[in-house]
């Protein structure tokens, strides 16, 4: 039997920081608890990591705290 469903369609975009200049990517599914906010400036392997699995809500409010702090506070909010 073939299932009609479609796959879940995943978003992500990016958002520079104005203040602080660092670059905020994002990443998720639309109605998931599966979003994940991380900051791009610096290597893949030291990805600095802001929120992990959670809601599109709780993701969209980390992006806008962030963009009032500067680098060093944006930088000691992430998980590392």
């Amino acid at each position: 039997m073939v299932d009609g469903r479609k796959p879940l369609a995943k978003l992500e975009g990016r958002r520079r920081l104005r203040l602080s200049g660092v670059t905020v990517a994002y990443r998720g599914t639309p109605n998931l608890d599966d979003w994940v906010v991380y900051i791009v400036n610096g290597t893949r392997s030291k990805r600095l990591i802001l929120a992990d699995h959670v809601s599109e809500r709780k993701a969209k409010t980390v992006l806008s705290r962030c963009q009032t702090l500067s680098r060093k506070e944006i930088e000691k909010l992430a998980k590392g």
